[in-house]
């Protein structure tokens, strides 16, 4: 999957397991639209393009950040997130959820006809 160039929309909250994934998804040339907690994954882009800017074999490293209150739990705040996501990258060749939470469950459904029409096929 080196220098993919795959689309990538990852849910996140900045932990060890979502920040290993999107290093990895990145290292192979993934562009990657970071959504969750904002402050925290914009740390986690600088961190990830710090990393691979300049490195011998790397095109430039896309990783953007949308913002998203995941415990917010409204389907339409998703909705609008996603949306901004493929503004970014224009449509989607993958979407991995990778949030976790620690606090209150909360569940956060996708299904195909939600993000479909934003996925390629």
């Amino acid at each position: 999957m080196e220098n993919s160039s795959k689309r990538v929309l990852l849910t996140s909250n900045g932990d060890d397991v979502s920040q290993g994934i999107a290093f990895h998804l990145a290292k192979q040339g993934c562009r990657l639209v970071l959504m969750g907690n904002e402050a925290t994954l914009r740390s986690l882009a600088l961190k990830i393009k710090g990393t691979f800017q300049g490195a011998a074999g790397f095109d430039p490293v896309v990783v953007e950040v949308v913002g998203l209150d995941m415990e917010d739990q409204k389907e339409s705040v998703f909705h609008d997130s996603v949306d901004k996501a493929c503004q970014i990258l224009g449509k989607l060749d993958a979407f991995v959820n990778c949030f976790t939470n620690e606090g209150k469950p909360s569940f956060v459904v996708f299904s195909r006809a939600q993000l479909g029409a934003r996925l390629v096929h």
